[in-house]
């Protein structure tokens, strides 16, 4: 990435298509494993944007936008990048951005996409709940949690 990173607030629901280009470019490109129940989460979750009832935050370079949340004070509804700017930072600097703001938050993810599992894990999120053993497709809830520099061993 030669061009700095940056995030804004989004600016209306004129841009609610280019955040579901950067959706389909993250499931497209990375081969997500995707159930009907995580489609009908970014559904609800797209709801919440064109209803105003989250906030979003775009991160972008230079004026393309490569990865976008919404995120309520308690919840983060979406986080997604785009494929080919996956391991830059940019889902990083917009999940500190969203933990700077609403500390506890949770958020809900397919228990069988271990990337983003692994993802959440590592910025400081614990399995706060797990669904109904019985459904290979249930999500979990992660809930983040304050590690004190004392409780950090690895």
């Amino acid at each position: 990435m030669s061009e700095m990173l940056s995030l804004r607030d989004w600016t209306s629901v004129e841009e609610v298509p280019e955040l579901l280009d950067v959706w389909r470019n993250s499931v497209e490109g990375g081969r997500d494993f995707l159930s009907a129940a995580d489609v009908d989460a970014v559904a609800n979750a797209l709801e919440a944007v064109y209803s105003q009832r989250v906030s979003v935050k775009i991160a972008q370079l230079g004026t393309e936008i490569v990865g976008f949340a919404a995120y309520s004070a308690t919840q983060i509804e979406l986080l997604w990048v785009r494929h080919h700017d996956r391991h830059h930072g940019v889902g990083s600097a917009l999940l500190k951005n969203i933990l700077s703001r609403c500390p506890g938050t949770t958020i809900q993810i397919n228990g069988q996409n271990a990337n983003s599992l692994s993802f959440f894990l590592d910025h400081g999120f614990a399995v706060d709940q797990v669904a109904d053993g019985t459904d290979p497709l249930a999500r979990i809830q992660l809930r983040h949690v304050n590690v004190s520099a004392s409780d950090v061993s690895r």
